[in-house]
């Protein structure tokens, strides 16, 4: 099952108001490896003293989903400004959309909060600021904000530091779509804008160059994940972005890459395993030891291979493979409530382990078996929940506000026009 045309017979692109389920499947398998490698750490089983375990190995790289939500996150959002400015049309309003992005992302966190505060982390009722900070999503995972022990180092919302680097990017995009609006005008072709995403790619390394060169990084942990050491990331989804709609508007037949993706569409996700393989051995380093520039290098070109090589069939192959099997209804469903899913795995897992006696790290590989089912359904039942009672109804309560002054249209139309918008917009 789909939702809404994602096809272009002429040119194999999307155009920018057409949903792309693939796109909510690829959301979806990124949720379920964030759950995976969480329970795994949490288990003990990510974590093998000796690191030969297989299933460590082949786990502990799930980090990658953080970087594939980014690439979604810069292709998805930028589409529409990329569109305004290769057809010398109007650019979205900064007020909707910095309000869209508000609802998206802090009513649903403001729910998970309120009920972690009051089950594991009550103490943070005793500072004010930093409660506030954590409200405001100021960086949450930060040693010293949570009442941490040596039996629970980890706070039920401590992935949410995505979040903060995600709102980053949010609240410069605008500025970055008027920068790229000038690169993308006057007919110069995609030249100029794809210079400026490599550019943001080069800032990327750049930043991690001087982290690692930082006397004071420890103190100022924060650092690792300001949007600098991430801007590479959604700079390859607005790139792709860009192309796609570029693709769709121009003339004649598209470039010999893009021909090349919608010929040999299982080739890009060929080259991401390739790169999962790469990141997985020692050259990428190991998962919890301090990073070296080399391999910190690695793992960064490594994700970006996987993050964008899983994303480019869907976004320029429609009906090729991929992006059939990421477009099936169960896909396109977790995604949907994909930002619920990343809430509450937290919750659920400490909340099973404290009814299981355990504590942080000792359930092994039997308590992760144990667990992962138990995980997946109670957190697919919360993921939904917050879909069903906040998302969503907040989402259809701002679009008939906003287009309460448009012409009347036939009440199915206006249901269809509304879901296509939210699930266009990354809702």
């Amino acid at each position: 099952m789909t939702y809404g045309s994602t096809k272009n017979a002429s040119h194999g692109g999307a155009t920018p108001r057409s949903y792309l389920p693939a796109m909510d499947g690829l959301r979806g398998l990124a949720a379920a490896m964030v759950v995976t490698i969480h329970l795994a750490g949490w288990t003990g089983v990510a974590f093998d003293p000796q690191g030969k375990g297989l299933l460590a190995t082949v786990i502990n790289r799930f980090g990658v989903s953080v970087y594939i939500f980014f690439v979604i996150s810069g292709y998805l959002l930028f589409r529409p400004f990329a569109a305004a400015a290769l057809e010398g049309r109007e650019a979205p309003g900064m007020k909707t959309y910095y309000w869209h992005r508000f609802l998206r992302i802090y009513p649903a966190f403001w729910v998970l909060a309120l009920l972690s505060v009051l089950c594991f982390h009550r103490t943070l009722t005793e500072e004010p600021a930093r409660l506030l900070r954590v409200l405001t999503l100021q960086h949450t995972f930060v040693e010293g904000d949570f009442p941490h022990t040596p039996q629970w180092p980890w706070s039920t919302f401590s992935q949410t530091w995505s979040l903060s680097t995600e709102i980053s990017f949010y609240l410069v995009l605008p500025l970055l779509a008027v920068l790229f609006r000038g690169l993308l005008g006057s007919g110069r072709g995609l030249g100029p804008a794809l210079t400026g995403f490599a550019l943001l790619e080069a800032v990327n390394v750049v930043w991690w160059i001087g982290i690692w060169g930082s006397p004071d990084t420890a103190a100022h942990p924060t650092r690792w994940w300001w949007l600098p050491g991430y801007i590479g990331f959604f700079a390859a989804g607005m790139a792709l972005a860009t192309v796609s709609v570029h693709v769709k508007r121009q003339g004649g037949g598209p470039p010999a890459f893009v021909r090349c993706v919608v010929r040999r569409p299982w080739l890009c996700w060929t080259a991401a395993l390739a790169a999962y393989v790469v990141v997985s051995t020692p050259l990428a380093g190991g998962h919890m030891e301090p990073p070296t520039p080399r391999t910190a290098l690695v793992e960064h070109f490594g994700y970006l291979v996987i993050s964008v090589g899983l994303a480019l069939p869907l976004a320029l192959a429609p009906g090729s493979g991929p992006e059939r099997l990421l477009s099936t209804r169960v896909m396109a469903w977790l995604g949907r409530i994909s930002y619920g899913i990343f809430l509450w795995h937290m919750f659920v897992m400490a909340a099973a382990l404290r009814l299981g006696g355990w504590d942080w790290g000792e359930p092994g590989m039997k308590g992760f078996l144990l667990l992962l089912p138990v995980t997946v359904v109670g957190t697919v039942l919360l993921g939904w929940l917050s879909y069903v009672l906040v998302e969503r109804p907040l989402r259809r309560r701002f679009r008939r506000r906003v287009r309460s002054s448009e012409p009347a249209v036939p009440a199915a139309a206006g249901r269809a026009r509304d879901e296509r918008d939210a699930r266009n917009a990354g809702m």
